[in-house]
């Protein structure tokens, strides 16, 4: 009789689980606050509910979806909504360096960056420059724009258009201009990371410094990283190849980015370039720029 009973509990106990706390007050209004400003912070903020309320883990994970989905069904509400001129958001970067002594050098990095996202159209578009003289005479000065389009089928399927162009003297070229239709597929789509994979024909204009225009048909493939470590600390990486019958060009752009203070960021990139075939035998197949520059957003 007394197995027949405790059988009976033990399988009570495996039919009934047991209840989770309920997510405490100050916990929820936490998680509130900080679905309100980003889905990175609330994504921490609900790791360290978890570990400071254990028993309520589940009922936090829950609330969590359910915040999710809300402010999902507010965004594609806004979206609906919005005119051309509206929804825009981006970042300016500002850098520089000035050495004297034994050796004179001035350095200056800029760069400017927008974005919107549509119900199902992306734009974005990407300006920089770099300029640094050494002892009164130039050693660098690079400029590149960029603008991409791209037409989402679905959550991770997209249709892209991309249009670039570039200066780079020291490279070997005064101008190349880049125009690209591809396919690109999120394989990594969640809060926190991001990876894309791009690939589609491409044609160039290239005006080199020694040997005058070229045009040219080009392959072009690129993937595009990002990664939300913590709510402040972001790490992105974006690279791209683009092969043509006599050359092949690889861009490499690796940055970190930590907040500072409300808009305010600090940045450290390192840029990798390297070209297949260089215009004269003078110049190098690699060039690379590492800068710090400070960040701000609106």
């Amino acid at each position: 009789m007394i197995r027949r009973l405790g059988l009976l509990l033990a399988l009570l106990a495996i039919a009934v689980p047991a209840q989770a706390d309920p997510v405490p007050a100050q916990a929820d209004s936490m998680l509130r606050a900080a679905a309100d400003k980003s889905d990175a912070m609330l994504g921490s903020t609900a790791d360290i509910a978890k570990k400071a309320f254990p028993k309520s883990a589940h009922e936090i994970d829950a609330l969590v979806k359910q915040l999710r989905t809300n402010a999902e069904q507010r965004k594609q509400e806004k979206l609906k909504h919005l005119t051309l001129l509206h929804g825009w958001k981006g970042h300016g970067q500002l850098g520089g360096s000035v050495s004297s002594g034994n050796t004179r050098s001035t350095g200056l990095a800029l760069a400017l960056d927008f974005s919107r996202d549509g119900l199902q159209w992306t734009h974005t578009f990407n300006a920089s420059f770099d300029y640094q003289r050494d002892n009164g005479v130039e050693t660098k000065s690079r400029g590149f724009a960029s603008y991409q389009a791209n037409y989402r089928f679905s959550d991770r399927l997209y249709l892209l258009g991309l249009s670039s162009w570039e200066s780079n003297r020291f490279s070997g070229f005064n101008s190349r201009g880049t125009e690209s239709l591809g396919f690109g597929y999120s394989l990594i789509h969640t809060p926190a990371m991001t990876l894309q994979l791009e690939g589609g024909p491409a044609l160039r204009q290239t005006d080199f410094v020694a040997t005058g225009p070229r045009n040219t048909v080009a392959g072009r493939a690129a993937v595009n990283y990002a990664w939300s470590m913590l709510s402040n600390i972001k790490l992105s990486e974006n690279m791209s190849y683009y092969n043509e019958d006599r050359d092949g060009t690889f861009t490499a752009n690796t940055a970190l980015t930590m907040g500072l203070i409300g808009s305010l960021s600090v940045q450290a990139s390192y840029l990798a370039q390297y070209e297949d075939t260089p215009a004269t035998a003078l110049l190098h197949r690699y060039n690379s720029t590492a800068r710090t520059t400070l960040v701000y957003s609106f």
